[in-house]
């Protein structure tokens, strides 16, 4: 009996060694690169219309011709000249590549993210979260995004632009003024574009990051911290504010009394239904005012308030399109909507969260009619599919097809400060555009109907943007994958409390 234990024990000791060598050797597996775009810089797009996204209107059929990665010409008596490539337009819609002003990027991300916000038209992006430390297993941090876009200007990599980075969030209620000073000098010195302040910080540690911000040279982005109010938060110059929650709090006639703690005894449910009914139109047009005033502008992400509304819909939970995200992703994506059903259960908390998104479409559209500066950009997993839906709700908002384009090319490019270089199909301007089949400024969802995308003037043909959809999904079910996915989530820095 002793025998047969001893031996039983050993196979499993056994068995043990085996799968932890085989998790080693997955995490050590060499990566994959998803499909590059065609080499050649240089390029006659024939028989296109042009989207002037500046001033909503379409051309009739014209030639464009690409030069060394930017636009050289645009004019319909363009004609090939000898040795050029050719690629024929065949009366499609050409439009600038499109922005999403709200992402995040891991060490996966040339495997898993990058390629899809490019197969599906988005050429540049705005990243809200670098590391905690200099190096980490699971975000990507600067050096890494400076390396990809590197490759990526050179045609090695399939990713879009990152044109900022902001820091990890300052969230630690217990940070003094002195460590919020402290990281944003950290930051500053790591070559970061923006520092990215969270809910829970306290207001003295709020000032004092934003003071130092404004000294050298880096926006101050973010959430709005629950302790300080809207109209102070401007006065301090935050430039951007994200997600469709400022407003419908700031808006709320009681909302000194939510920011004091007096409300906090509220259920989830009965609270947001409060930010709803409580909503004060004379409070609102004061705060959009001083928005436009300060040049402020909102990145809305109408995306996450519908997986809120919509986690109990069997339809959106199985989206198809999850089949992009390797298990570690999705089980995230799950576990946030589980979240949300738990804390609004029933009919009654469904119709909340029903009521909150379309509050805040509404006052989407309040601040931009009022001359806020809206951007399009998604903050969810399923990367480049859900910026076209983002586009969509911003339909539904009350925005035109014209104002969408806008905010998702130009506008996104002003942000930056790139508009004289990009952000519009417009000689001398960098050469990152999208070939569709139909007008978008007859319906935004044409905007799905990518035949090309063109990255500095290099062409993903419609074969090419299709293998790395299919190289994506491959990548998601690729053993090595999670456990490098589960290697880097054991060893990560981040947590919730710098």
């Amino acid at each position: 009996m002793k025998k047969a234990a001893t031996v039983t024990g050993k196979a499993l000791g056994l068995m043990i060694v085996i799968l932890v060598a085989l998790f080693f050797v997955a995490v050590a597996w060499p990566q994959r690169s998803a499909p590059l775009p065609d080499a050649s810089q240089n390029r006659l797009i024939s028989n296109i219309h042009i989207i002037d996204v500046e001033r909503g209107e379409t051309s009739q059929l014209t030639n464009l011709r690409i030069r060394d990665g930017v636009i050289a010409a645009i004019d319909p008596n363009l004609a090939p000249v000898e040795g050029e490539r050719v690629t024929e337009g065949a009366g499609g819609y050409l439009v600038p590549g499109f922005w999403d002003m709200h992402v995040h990027t891991f060490q996966s991300s040339p495997q898993m993210h990058l390629p899809l916000w490019v197969a599906n038209g988005v050429t540049s992006v705005r990243d809200l979260m670098d590391c905690p430390e200099e190096e980490d297993s699971l975000i990507a941090c600067v050096e890494d995004k400076r390396r990809w876009n590197n490759e990526s200007a050179e045609g090695r990599l399939a990713a879009p632009h990152l044109v900022e980075t902001g820091s990890y969030y300052l969230e630690n209620p217990d940070m003094t003024p002195a460590e919020a000073v402290a990281r944003v000098r950290l930051y500053k010195k790591r070559g970061l574009d923006a520092i990215k302040v969270y809910n829970r910080l306290r207001p003295d540690s709020y000032f004092a990051a934003a003071d130092e911000a404004q000294s050298r040279g880096l926006r101050l982005v973010g959430h709005l911290p629950k302790a300080v109010s809207l109209p102070e938060a401007i006065e301090a110059g935050q430039i951007s504010f994200e997600h469709a929650r400022v407003l419908p709090r700031h808006c709320f006639d009681r909302v000194e009394a939510w920011r004091k703690g007096e409300l906090d005894d509220l259920s989830d449910t009965a609270l947001t239904e409060l930010f709803v009914t409580g909503y004060d139109p004379a409070r609102c047009d004061e705060a959009i005012a001083a928005l436009a005033s300060a040049e402020a502008w909102i990145v809305p992400t109408h995306t996450t308030r519908e997986e809120d509304a919509r986690a109990t819909d069997p339809d959106f939970i199985d989206d198809p399109r999850l089949a992009y995200l390797d298990p570690l992703s999705r089980w995230a994506y799950n576990d946030d909507l589980s979240g949300t059903r738990d804390r609004y259960p029933g009919e009654r908390g469904k119709r909340a969260l029903n009521a909150d998104f379309d509050h805040g479409l509404h006052l989407t559209s309040q601040a931009h009619d009022g001359g806020v500066g809206i951007l399009v950009g998604t903050d969810t997993v399923i990367g480049g599919f859900r910026y076209h839906d983002e586009m969509a709700h911003l339909i539904r908002a009350g925005l035109t097809t014209a104002e969408v384009l806008r905010a998702a090319t130009i506008d996104a490019a002003r942000y930056v400060g790139l508009e004289d270089a990009t952000g519009s199909v417009t000689v001398g301007k960098r050469a990152d555009l999208v070939l569709l089949s139909d007008n978008p400024l007859q319906n935004i969802d044409n905007t799905r109907t990518i035949r090309a995308v063109f990255q500095n003037g290099r062409l993903y043909d419609r074969e090419r943007l299709d293998d790395m959809l299919a190289f994506v999904r491959g990548q998601a079910r690729a053993p090595h994958n999670w456990a490098k996915l589960l290697w880097g989530f054991a060893r990560t820095s981040v947590r919730s409390d710098l």
